[in-house]
């Protein structure tokens, strides 16, 4: 396979080999292609997809047996115990007034906690999920409470975005300048090198002088 993003990809890497390195979705589709899976899917989707290959097991595509569910399914009365997949629910007017009326207020907006716990459902096949299980989610959200469980894979591909906000939390970049210059210069060792796709504090250490360079030259 042609190198891309100056790695080479092999059938015969591991997954943890696979998994330190960063790749972009569009290799991942084609790394996908020339092994001969489905290639089409979110990026968690293809990372998913292609770990399993490595890793000997069959490959599946719930979001295409989910979509051969949903076709013909005609939308029904929506209640506390509508099953999502199986009975074709969607984020649509009908459910926001289902919700409106719910929870008794003139307008109800969907959240994204709401949105990612569907996404889940699909992405696994769960036939089971109920409307009941999104109010669930829904009050937890807003009772303040934080839902781990239901933080999809894909939003765990953000990994750039995720670099950026945690580098933006570290109070030893608070005062810095060209911030964001110094990020893109700490994910480009991060995201090429073998190891997590995360900010680490350590980095501000590891590359003091460089720091200190870009943040000192004129904008």
């Amino acid at each position: 396979m042609d190198k891309m993003n100056g790695l080479d990809f092999n059938r015969n890497m591991s997954v943890k080999e696979f998994s330190q390195h960063y790749w972009y979705k569009e290799e991942l589709k084609r790394i996908c292609i020339d092994c001969k899976i489905p290639s089409h899917g979110t990026k968690a989707e293809l990372e998913s997809k292609i770990k399993n290959y490595l890793s000997g097991k069959k490959v599946g595509d719930n979001r295409q047996k989910v979509s051969n569910i949903r076709k013909g399914v005609r939308s029904t009365k929506i209640t506390v115990a509508t099953k999502l997949i199986p009975e074709g629910f969607k984020f649509n007017q009908t459910a926001r007034e289902f919700f409106a009326n719910y929870y008794n207020v003139p307008k109800f907006k969907f959240t994204k906690e709401m949105a990612s716990a569907l996404r889940e459902a699909e992405r696994q096949g769960d036939l089971n999920m109920t409307v009941g299980d999104l109010i669930k989610i829904y009050e937890k959200g807003k009772n303040g409470e934080e839902n781990h469980s239901i933080i999809s894979p894909e939003e765990k591909t953000y990994q750039w975005n995720n670099f950026v906000r945690d580098f933006n939390k570290d109070t030893r970049t608070q005062c810095m300048k060209n911030k964001m210059k110094i990020a893109a210069f700490l994910w480009n060792y991060v995201k090429t090198n073998p190891g997590p796709k995360e900010y680490n504090e350590d980095l501000l250490d590891q590359f003091y002088r460089e720091v200190e360079k870009i943040s000192n030259a004129k904008k």
